[in-house]
């Protein structure tokens, strides 16, 4: 065989052969689907109803849209018919009935266009066959009317799927004739920016994980990965609605995640600006120092953090007790500590408050506060060991240093701290004791 001099994309006829594999031929994603087509055709409401015909039991689903005018379109994957304006908001890819491929359908319309009824009956196997299906006129009101067996499973759950298809959905679905309950997807929201076809909504504290639907498309919420900002004591995420935004594409056929694309990273990047610009707005923050230059660099000017910390307690060599009763307190006149361990930590606390003279004054040291002009300024202790004069020797106990010195008591006990910041200095201070433990005697959180 000779190399073809040019090839190009196309859609192979067998494709039509695995039509019932495009959708997982459950009762939610035929309700999403069927909702967002009676949507797309101007329907003012949807009515779901169970009925009884022949002695078998139908979910008709039944809207008074703008009905199909050309029943072909019904098994033409790929071709959705509709008009250039839904053809731009919303990019249909012809495959929403396809919800329903492998089950006995009936379907009846009238266009408003022409006035003209028609019905057609799909078997189970004719989505796949490629048999021909005869059209036959029918009285119909304008819109469209889509019945379909349903068994005792799907009865059971209909009213749980329907309302969960019709919860964020800007049109009025009713089953039965009962109004299912509908609410604003960005319901509890801090604040909602408007913008670029879609509603930001931002919310504090916000639970989100990364498979949560964070983005409502006309109804159908999908999971994606959103931007969050954390401070230290307050969290920002936030939820889409979009409007009106064709770049924001769902992946085809199912719809249930969005495609990466540019207009996606645009999104997230605006997200992010949103919240910087909310946080503006509350006046005051604590978010970490690349955050702050974050916020600087998307022109959102920002004071520096407020000058609050975590006030320190001794490390514990149980990490899974919690690190004590710490609480927030102003910086001023306090004194930075950095991590020493449980051992020297839990000894050199007896001293500091035998001494009194740091009493309220020590910080837990945070370095995502690097780079604010005002914990740059705090000094800080950068080592802290233990001195003990016995027999005429003076020992060492800090970090590593372990001198293996006998239990008892001593000639001089000092907890020596090296302090760093402004004025530097060496101090030592008595203490009452010092422990020396073997280093497989405590656990590490490192």
């Amino acid at each position: 065989m000779s190399l073809p001099a040019t090839i190009n994309s196309q859609v192979d006829p067998a494709a039509v052969t695995r039509v019932t594999r495009l959708f997982n031929n459950t009762l939610g994603d035929i309700l999403s689907e069927l909702i967002q087509n009676a949507r797309r055709a101007g329907a003012s409401a949807v009515d779901l109803k169970v009925i009884d015909a022949d002695g078998t039991a139908f979910l008709a689903i039944a809207d008074d849209g703008a009905g199909i005018e050309d029943p072909s379109v019904i098994l033409a994957l790929g071709r959705s018919g509709w008009g250039d304006e839904i053809a731009r908001r919303e990019d249909p890819a012809g495959m929403g009935v396809f919800s329903l491929a492998g089950r006995d359908v009936e379907i009846r319309s009238c266009p408003r266009s022409t006035g003209e009824g028609w019905s057609i009956r799909i078997a189970s196997g004719d989505w796949e066959s490629g048999a021909p299906i005869a059209v036959a006129p029918c009285t119909h009101p304008f819109g469209t009317e889509i019945r379909v067996p349903i068994d005792a499973q799907w009865l059971k759950s209909l009213e749980t799927i329907a309302q969960s298809a019709a919860r964020y959905c800007p049109l009025p679905v009713r089953l039965d004739g009962q109004d299912l309950l509908r609410e604003d997807w960005l319901k509890g929201a801090e604040t909602i920016i408007e913008q670029d076809g879609v509603r930001i909504g931002i919310y504090r504290n916000y639970l989100h994980r990364h498979f949560s639907p964070s983005i409502n498309f006309h109804g159908v919420t999908v999971a994606s990965l959103l931007p969050t900002v954390a401070e230290k004591d307050r969290h920002w995420a936030a939820k889409i609605d979009i409007v009106d935004a064709p770049e924001l594409q769902l992946v085809l056929p199912a719809r249930k995640e969005m495609v990466e694309n540019g207009a996606l990273q645009s999104l997230r990047a605006a997200i992010r600006l949103a919240i910087y610009r909310h946080i503006q707005a509350l006046g005051s923050h604590r978010l970490a120092f690349a955050d702050w230059r974050e916020a600087a660099d998307l022109d959102v000017q920002l004071p520096e953090a407020r000058g609050e910390l975590f006030s320190w307690t001794p490390a514990v060599a149980d990490y899974n007790s919690g690190s004590g009763h710490q609480h927030l307190t102003s910086t001023d006149d306090l004194v930075l500590i950095d991590d020493f361990g449980p051992p020297l930590e839990q000894c050199a606390a007896f001293a500091l408050s035998k001494d009194g003279r740091y009493e309220g004054r020590l910080a837990e040291s945070d370095e995502a506060m690097v780079g604010y002009g005002w914990y740059d300024r705090l000094p800080r202790i950068t080592d802290l060991r233990f001195e003990i004069d016995k027999g005429g020797e003076t020992l060492v106990l800090g970090g590593s240093d372990l001198p293996g010195i006998d239990s008892g008591t001593v000639e001089r006990l000092d907890l020596v701290l090296t302090i760093s910041g402004p004025a530097p200095e060496t101090l030592h201070i008595p203490a009452p004791v010092a422990i020396e433990y073997d280093d497989g005697l405590f656990s590490s959180s490192g």
